[in-house]
């Protein structure tokens, strides 16, 4: 393990770059992970670890990481630089952004999928994803998304869920055709929906689409069937993550 003295390292510079601009993850196919579970999570499920970055009295790499990037113990400036975790993460780390493409996904005859439409916050992200690990959806679909799925926020919130999930991410239209080709069946949450969604029979090949909550879906998926959660209070909606949770569940109790 290599020692990290300095904040103006540039491996320590680029890290807080990767933190601070989706835009250069992107563009450099990365994934900033906070915390030693998350990172044990990744590399059981086979993502690429390229770098971690541990804290000042680690003594040693753990089993999990060896043989896998290079390490760094950091100097205690140098590691409050790079947390975001108010309680220690314990490490940070660099992975590689597999490719999440519709087509690589593998599914089922009746697949049940979860679609998340442009979406705008990454912490309802990661809590979605948690869920959905939970029920065991067959595959996530970003549509459109708004935000950074692998963001740290994203990750943290999923407790580690974004790296076992199967995923996949494409523009609005790929998805509804990739979806229409499939003959899976779109359903949508909606105030106005005629069915409550534990009348839907999420055993066949469905789709539940969850869009942002201050504006709902694009009319493009005007399509899709429209459900709703019966509520009795005063308040007629829930936060997209709660509502994620309501629905999956309901899935779960019928799928077994």
């Amino acid at each position: 393990m290599l020692q990290l003295d300095s904040t103006q390292n540039p491996k320590v510079r680029q890290l807080i770059r990767y933190r601070e601009k989706s835009a250069l993850r992107r563009k450099d196919g990365v994934v900033l992970v906070e915390g030693v579970r998350e990172l044990e999570r990744a590399v059981a499920a086979g993502w690429t670890l390229r770098q971690t970055f541990w804290e000042p009295a680690t003594a040693h790499v753990p089993a999990w990481a060896q043989g896998h990037g290079q390490h760094f113990r950091c100097a205690s400036a140098v590691y409050e630089k790079l947390v975001l975790r108010e309680n220690g993460a314990g490490a940070v780390g660099l992975l590689a952004q597999p490719v999440a493409s519709l087509d690589n996904l593998v599914l089922p005859a009746k697949p049940w999928i979860l679609v998340l439409d442009g979406l705008e916050k990454p912490g309802n992200v990661g809590a979605i994803l948690r869920t959905a690990d939970a029920v065991g959806v067959d595959a996530v679909v970003f549509s459109s998304l708004e935000c950074d799925p692998y963001s740290p926020q994203a990750v943290r919130n999923s407790t580690g869920a974004v790296f076992t999930l199967p995923l996949a991410a494409a523009p609005r239209e790929a998805v509804q055709a990739w979806l229409r080709d499939r003959g899976v069946t779109p359903y949508a949450l909606h105030l106005e929906g005629a069915t409550a969604h534990h009348e839907v029979d999420w055993t066949q090949a469905t789709a539940m689409v969850l869009g942002p909550e201050d504006r709902g879906l694009e009319s493009s998926w005007s399509h899709a069937h429209r459900v709703k959660i019966p509520m009795k209070g005063h308040v007629d909606s829930l936060n997209v993550s709660v509502a994620a949770a309501v629905v999956l569940f309901e899935g779960l109790r019928q799928r077994g």
